[in-house]
């Protein structure tokens, strides 16, 4: 008997012992002479072996496999694992192997079996493309069976490398969709509803945490023959111990406890706690722009300020696993203060619940659970957005999900979208026009969308500027006022990890509406005011009198807006200033007209519109500050001196006005 049979045997002779979950670790059980390898088991856990994101699961589950393919499914998985181990410089992650299985599975699917290797005939391999063609599947997804179907030619269960041009054709002609930028009026009102639920419930958060303490710690006794209720009809009887006699003694016995808490139900569904977290979460990510699964790594202990420029600048410590092959990796995010107030009361009126997990976690523990995998529940549990339905939560992933709760969320704010809010969208959401109708609302909405939100708030509606978009909190207005002077102040500190990723979308966001607002001044825009707008009409008329064409086509403009030979900033006003360093913010005060014009300034009649609207309001502003207060005098003069300089643009784009004339009263003494 040879080394290699002997070897064989042994590992033969273990395999009662190794069935396990982690069974799949230990290499060269593949060759072990039996149909019932030791890793065929409904879980795989890589807890002893990789490090993961608070958000991801450190298993991997086969429950939902197709139990005709979960062997050939697990031997291809095995063998791929263990390859990449000997062959790349760190083996695959649990997050690529989770993806490697549902490839696997697609291919299984329309292969209608898991022997690979007769992809190699040819009959087999047409077959398999129309299967695969009929599915319609995305790009993504297709991408992923391509790659799966290397990995098997990589192990040796195929012998060449399969077409991927062929495969790639198969996939859906559909656009890849990019997450969402919501139009901003929508998104004010989503903001605004969610800084508004914050400042309702803050102050109630621990009393919150209290009242689900109290549910959990009556279900505890009902269900343990305690009798709760000592008054009342029935209270003599023989405790029933059915399940639905228990219920009902819990709903009574909780029904009973007055919280405090205004319109919060305490009740094992915990809707109205997973919808105070939404908001949360909502304020958190929509103030810093972080990925939902950086977002859950903070709890109220991530906040902390820095000194820049002399000011104090809120910022969030947490983790994320972008760029680094699934391994967490502290970060740092700029933020604004009510971060600070949302990430506290969702941490504090989750205490009960997270005490409620942590029981559990104990249990686990002292029946003999992996200790990585007990470790990194705990580091889970230390989120503020941990699963609101804790008597119902049964895996290991405490982590809260807000995809159902955003779609609640969405639909609590009654808000009907307007046919500007359309316009808007289909501009910022090109691969998606159509999918928002005038009187319905954005109901796809995800956390990936805030993020894509953020970076393009910031350089579309000067979120980054002290005349940014503003929202409601405390009956002040907030914004997130010198976003861009302080990331680049921060970019230079050594102790500093910055989110690169936000600042890249941050300037693709700015190309795609330098794109836009060129091409409404060079192309669409009949008149054209302002220093800089008056120059450009001029080199028009230049080029229309040398027989030259004064079209500029959207691809001239992005080439000369990624070499920086045109920048644009979109104004207050709706006006644009094309200074690319420029410090001042024109037009910012409502009611003082600019001593003299910018030189970089441009109106487009577009904008000029605006400034029609606004100056409607500042004449209704004028008039009911017109009572004849002497001290609202000098506010009066610079309002009605803003109303009249504006005239002079509306007269350049031929929108019609009555001129503005009004008098400023004089209080009568005798009167």
């Amino acid at each position: 008997m040879d080394n290699k049979q002997n070897k064989e045997m042994n590992i033969a002779s273990l395999t009662p012992i190794l069935k396990s979950k982690t069974a799949f670790l230990i290499d060269g059980l593949d060759r072990i002479n039996t149909k019932n390898k030791p890793y065929h088991v409904e879980v795989w856990d890589f807890s002893s072996s990789h490090v993961v994101g608070v958000r991801y699961s450190l298993t991997v589950r086969f429950s939902a496999t197709n139990p005709a393919y979960v062997n050939g499914i697990q031997d291809a998985l095995y063998k791929i694992y263990h390859h990449s181990k000997k062959t790349e410089t760190l083996p695959l992650s649990v997050t690529q192997m989770d993806a490697m299985k549902y490839a696997l599975q697609g291919i299984a699917d329309c292969l209608e079996g898991t022997n690979w290797s007769c992809l190699e005939n040819y009959r087999t391999w047409a077959y398999f493309i129309r299967k695969l063609k009929n599915k319609k599947l995305g790009v993504a997804t297709v991408g992923h069976a391509i790659s799966a179907l290397n990995k098997l030619t990589a192990i040796g269960e195929l012998k060449s490398y399969v077409d991927a041009q062929a495969m790639t054709k198969c996939a859906s002609d559909t656009v890849g969709q990019q997450n969402v930028a919501i139009p901003h009026r929508l998104y004010q009102c989503m903001m605004n509803h969610a800084l508004a639920v914050v400042e309702k419930y803050h102050p109630y958060r621990h009393d919150i945490s209290k009242a689900m303490g109290d549910l959990f710690e009556i279900k505890k006794r009902v269900e343990a023959g305690e009798k709760i209720c000592t008054e009342g009809r029935g209270t003599g009887r023989v405790l029933s111990m059915e399940p639905y006699a228990i219920r009902n003694r819990i709903k009574i016995a909780v029904r009973k406890k007055n919280h405090g808490v205004p319109d919060f139900k305490v009740d094992f569904h915990a809707d109205d706690l997973a919808d105070i977290l939404t908001s949360c979460l909502v304020i958190v990510q929509g103030f810093s722009g972080v990925r939902i699964g950086e977002a859950v790594s903070f709890n109220k202990d991530s906040i902390d300020r820095v000194t820049i420029n002399g000011k104090k600048v809120t910022v969030l410590q947490g983790e994320t696993t972008k760029g680094t092959n699934g391994k967490p990796k502290k970060v740092t995010w700029q933020s604004h203060f009510i971060a600070e107030t949302a990430l506290e009361l969702a941490h504090d009126m989750m205490a009960s619940t997270r005490d409620f997990y942590l029981e559990g976690v104990d249990k686990k523990e002292e029946q003999g659970e992996v200790l990585e995998k007990i470790n990194h529940m705990r580091r889970q549990l230390e989120s503020a957005f941990l699963v609101v339905k804790a008597t119902r939560q049964s895996g290991d992933n405490y982590i809260f999900d807000p995809q159902k709760a955003l779609k609640r969320f969405i639909k609590k704010l009654g808000y009907k979208v307007t046919l500007k809010d359309v316009e808007e969208f289909n501009m910022l959401n090109p691969t998606r026009e159509g999918d928002l109708k005038v009187g319905g609302t954005y109901d796809g909405l995800s956390s990936h969308d805030f993020r894509r939100t953020f970076a393009v708030f910031f350089v579309r509606y000067g979120f980054g500027t002290p005349s940014g978009i503003k929202f409601q909190f405390k009956h002040e207005n907030i914004n997130m006022s010198g976003y861009y002077a302080n990331n680049a102040e921060f970019a230079q500190m050594n102790d500093l990890l910055m989110d690169e990723d936000i600042l890249d979308d941050l300037k693709e966001a700015g190309i795609d509406l330098g794109i836009d607002i060129f091409d409404e001044i060079y192309n669409q825009s009949e008149h054209l005011s302002g220093a800089k707008g008056e120059k450009i009409m001029q080199d028009r008329m230049k080029k229309l009198q040398a027989g030259e064409s004064i079209i500029m086509t959207r691809e001239e403009i992005e080439e000369n807006l990624r070499r920086g030979n045109f920048h644009i900033m979109q104004l207050p006003s709706g006006a644009y200033c094309t200074n690319d360093s420029c410090d001042r913010v024109c037009g910012t005060l409502s009611f003082r007209a600019e001593i003299k014009e910018c030189e970089h300034k441009v109106v487009t009649d577009k904008s000029a519109r605006m400034i029609a609207k606004q100056r409607d309001r500042l004449i209704t502003k004028f008039t009911d500050l017109n009572t004849g207060d002497p001290l609202k005098s000098s506010i009066l003069n610079g309002l009605k001196q803003k109303i009249q300089v504006e005239e002079l643009t509306l007269k350049a784009h031929e929108i019609p006005y009555t001129p503005f004339n009004d008098d400023i009263r004089a209080r009568n003494r005798h009167g």
